[in-house]
């Protein structure tokens, strides 16, 4: 669009302002959206996980019922076993019952432990996916963050630009074209901002270098 024609026409030059800045807005929505879907699921789950964690005897008895004598735990009962019989027939104990009684403390020793051991694996493996899920949960926080600032200044924006669209001149209506070109950017920052408002600029028509909100008054 020309000066001159969004000098003499600036209703027609502010609407295809606001048709863009639309557009943009709903494209940086949607790039967000899997992010905070994600957030959602993963809060849902961090809940679910803290709930079990407040019941720790439920939590334990529903893990013991899937729990089963380990392979490594089962080999080293009978090597104890063998060992323990050897001993006692060597020493003349064979069938005595402190022979047996300690055969046997041996091998509950043994299970208890690889029954402490299933359980802190288990319990390392919980911590890990919450970890996982408080990482997703705090991305997608972060996205309604700035989906949020992105929702308040386009409404601020779009009413700026409708005010204006009878009574502004052509120099207004490019700075607010400058504007709208940084909105996403700055709402997002750093690096990944600036490329995102540099995309959104160029569906605003705005050449790279031309003034951007945070830059102040030229």
């Amino acid at each position: 669009m020309s000066w001159l024609s969004s000098f003499l026409n600036p209703g027609k030059g502010y609407q295809t302002y606001q048709d863009n800045l639309t557009k943009a807005y709903q494209d940086a929505q949607n790039v967000q959206q899997p992010y905070l879907n994600y957030g959602t699921q993963a809060g849902q789950q961090l809940t679910d996980a803290t709930g079990k964690l407040l019941d720790p005897v439920a939590l334990q008895n529903e893990w013991m019922n899937s729990y089963d004598t380990s392979e490594q735990a089962r080999r080293a009962m009978s090597d104890a076993k063998d060992a323990g019989l050897g001993a006692a027939s060597s020493m003349g104990l064979m069938g005595s019952s402190a022979a047996i009684q300690g055969i046997e403390n041996t091998a509950g020793g043994l299970q208890a432990a690889d029954r402490a051991n299933y359980l802190q694996d288990l319990m390392n493996k919980y911590q890990s996916g919450v970890n996982s899920a408080t990482g997703m949960y705090n991305t997608g926080a972060q996205t309604a963050g700035q989906a949020a600032q992105q929702a308040m200044q386009y409404g601020d924006y779009m009413g700026t630009a409708g005010a204006g669209r009878d009574n502004a001149g052509g120099n207004m209506l490019s700075g607010l074209i400058g504007t709208g070109a940084g909105l996403f950017g700055s709402a997002l920052g750093g690096p990944i901002g600036g490329a995102i408002g540099g995309w959104l600029g160029n569906k605003l028509g705005v050449e790279p270098g031309q003034w951007q909100p945070w830059q102040g008054s030229r």
